[in-house]
C-alpha cells in the first residue's frame, strides 16, 4: 500500500510550516501517522513528538509563537516535563506536543523517520515500526488496533 498524503487543514499547514522554518526536529504519531502508513482513519487531533532538547524545543516555542499561538501554550511547553503533554486548540483542530513517547527513544526514531511533502510542507513522520511500537506500548483499544492494522497492512517498501 503506498502512503497516504493526508489533506490537512489550513492551521496544521501554517504550524508545521512555522516548523519547517525554525528547524524544529518533530516527528507526527498518532493518527495522522497512522493513516499516512496505513489507510486514514478518524482522529481527534495532530500528534507532534518533539527532539526534547533544550534548543529544540526553544525553537518549537517560537516557531508556536510565530503562527501565532497563545502565549500561555508557549510558556507551557517551554517549562513542560518530558512527562506532559502540551496541547491547543479544540477537535478536531487541537495540537498535543509531547517529549517523550512510550516504544521509542527520539534520536533512534529520528534516525528512522520518513520524510513526505504534505500540502507542500516537509514533515516527518515516525516510521511504521517505530509506530507500532508507539502503539503497543500506549495500550488503548485504539492504539492496540492501529498496531494490529499497520503490521497486517506491511508494504514491501520500509
Amino acid at each position: 500500500m503506498a502512503h497516504q498524503t493526508p489533506d490537512l487543514p489550513v492551521d496544521f499547514v501554517e504550524l508545521l510550516a512555522a516548523f519547517d522554518r525554525a528547524e524544529v526536529r518533530y516527528l507526527v504519531i498518532g493518527g495522522y501517522a497512522v493513516g499516512y502508513h496505513d489507510r486514514p482513519r478518524t482522529t481527534k487531533d495532530l500528534d507532534l513528538l518533539l527532539d526534547p532538547a533544550l534548543d529544540n524545543v526553544r525553537r518549537a516555542c517560537e516557531a508556536l509563537a510565530e503562527f501565532g499561538a497563545p502565549p500561555d501554550v508557549v510558556q507551557d511547553l517551554a517549562a513542560a516535563s518530558a512527562d506532559e503533554i502540551v496541547w491547543f486548540g479544540r477537535p478536531p483542530l487541537r495540537v498535543d506536543f509531547l517529549k517523550q513517547a512510550s516504544g521509542v527513544d527520539f534520536p533512534d526514531a529520528w534516525s528512522r523517520r520518513v520524510i513526505d511533502q504534505w500540502n507542500g510542507v516537509p514533515v516527518s513522520i515516525v516510521s511504521r515500526d517505530d509506530l507500532v511500537r508507539v502503539k503497543r506500548a500506549a495500550g488503548r483499544e485504539q492504539d492496540l488496533i492501529d498496531a494490529r492494522n499497520l503490521d497486517r497492512a506491511r508494504p514491501g517498501d520500509e
